[in-house]
């Protein structure tokens, strides 16, 4: 059985700040780029763990 990790709504959210800082974004550049089809490579392999996180924060706004 898999083992269970809990983590704080703060915890995602600095998780976010942090993959957004290192590719020197907000939240919303990322989303305006990402509807607008501009990701670049390192913005594309960030998608899923932003959604992931996004769906734990039980946000509405996706990249998907």
């Amino acid at each position: 059985m898999a083992p269970v990790i809990e983590v704080t709504r703060d915890e995602l959210i600095a998780r976010r700040d942090g993959i957004l800082s290192r590719l020197g974004l907000t939240l919303d550049e990322y989303l305006r780029r990402a509807a607008d089809s501009e990701l670049s490579g390192d913005e594309w392999d960030v998608r899923d763990d932003l959604d992931s996180i996004a769906f734990l924060l039980n946000e509405q706004h996706f990249v998907d």
